[in-house]
């Protein structure tokens, strides 16, 4: 094929019919215009591809802005989060063909539509994911209105046609540490291209650079001899095609008994264990679908209220008061930053009577607010799966125990709560 993609326009063989026709005349000039059609649009999307390739191999900033991008990801998934897709239209498309590959890869993902979002499905969002925008203009009205609602840990990676973050409303609000931009630009506009402004070339590249961040995320995070990405993949397919050429045996990975001695930054030296344990990434294979993860379950420790009066003055009301007021806390209440009330203890308030009673003559038995030294500690790559059998071996857990999702990569520091019953 000729670098310049021909222009079928030009080849002299419509003879007054329009393009695409059907007409079948003796010299055969409707197949010859489809079939040049069909030409012109491959040339010009794999133009469309050389000049992506160009770009990623000469721009700096687009090069470390995927370094950021995979590096991102992969510390998501260490810490037990998710990588959350956006799109709207034909980039939702992409989207969702993007999450599919990710997920077939052992990198846990989720599509999400901005609009379904602002109408009940942003709590898919958790403070440990991060955020993938595909958007060619880069101002989709649907991906802007849903930005300003998203906790404000998440990090946003946008695929667009931008080439500087500078110009990309998407990223105009955000400070530079947690925007990331890959550029997705094409040679010539689609309308120049092809007399119509249909997304074709454009999502074409935001494919391929969707398929590019996977394959480098998996090789990041799929590390491990005999855990690498191609074992992943094969547990992920045992079914179909795919599943009867890649047939091997994938265990499961044992999981370690130490979740529990993990301890947390505000918890006083004298609780603390000497020596902090730390939790590997583990992706859950070898089932054939995607397990569910803990901190899909999870109320996250920075959306729990502590309860504004001191101990020494408050009552149970003040507890009733503070869940009401946090609804998205789900009716987890601290007291301090070690001891909390787990949902079925605050509700247990309703059918109390004696309300203004004191906090103080309340016994402290764990039987009400739970210290942190009952906190049955699991990391946050766990699966639901994993996680019910871990509570399994644990003596004397309650379906009120609190189970406390503990980060990965920093396992004193707690990212949020569950209750055991939950699981």
């Amino acid at each position: 094929l000729p670098m310049t993609p021909p222009d079928p326009m030009d080849a002299g063989v419509y003879h007054g019919s329009e393009p695409g026709s059907s007409s079948r005349s003796g010299s055969g000039s409707g197949s010859g215009a489809a079939v040049l059609t069909a030409v012109h649009v491959i040339a010009t999307e794999r133009a469309a591809l050389e000049n992506l390739e160009t770009l990623y191999q000469s721009d700096r900033m687009a090069q470390e802005n995927l370094a950021r991008a995979v590096d991102q990801i992969v510390r998501s998934m260490q810490r037990g989060g998710k990588l959350v897709v956006c799109g709207v239209g034909k980039s939702g498309k992409i989207g969702k063909k993007v999450e599919a590959t990710m997920n077939s890869m052992g990198i846990h993902s989720a599509f999400l539509h901005p609009t379904e979002a602002l109408h009940g499905d942003l709590g898919l969002i958790r403070p440990v994911d991060t955020l993938l925008l595909i958007s060619f203009s880069g101002r989709t009205p649907e991906l802007m209105l849903l930005l300003p609602h998203i906790p404000p840990t998440v990090p946003v990676i946008a695929i667009t046609s931008h080439t500087t973050p500078t110009t990309c409303p998407l990223l105009s609000f955000l400070p530079p540490d947690l925007g990331i931009l890959l550029p997705a630009p094409i040679h010539e506009d689609e309308e120049s291209s092809f007399g119509v402004c249909a997304p074709t070339s454009s999502t074409t590249v935001a494919l391929c650079l969707g398929d590019a961040v996977a394959l480098a995320v998996a090789r990041a995070l799929h590390d491990q001899p005999g855990r690498g990405p191609a074992e992943v993949f094969k547990g992920y397919h045992p079914g179909g095609a795919i599943g009867a050429a890649l047939a091997a045996a994938i265990s499961t990975p044992s999981m370690s008994t130490s979740a529990s001695t993990a301890s947390l930054t505000s918890i006083p030296s004298d609780y603390l264990h000497s020596k902090p344990v730390t939790y590997p990434y583990q992706p859950y294979v070898g089932t054939g679908r995607m397990q569910e993860l803990i901190t899909d379950l999870f109320v996250p420790s920075d959306q729990i209220p502590t309860v504004s009066s001191s101990l020494s003055s408050a009552a149970l009301l003040d507890i009733l008061l503070t869940a009401i007021q946090h609804p998205t806390a789900k009716s987890w209440v601290f007291l301090s930053p070690t001891t909390i009330v787990p949902p079925t203890h605050t509700r247990s308030l309703c059918q109390n009577r004696n309300v203004d009673l004191p906090l103080s003559e309340i016994p402290d038995d764990g039987r009400f607010a739970v210290h942190a030294t009952d906190w049955i500690r699991v990391p946050a790559s766990r699966t639901r799966e994993q996680t019910q059998r871990y509570l399994a071996g644990v003596a004397g857990v309650t379906p009120t125990s609190v189970v406390a999702v503990m980060d990965t990569l920093d396992p004193k520091l707690c990212l949020g709560f569950i209750e055991a019953k939950d699981l």
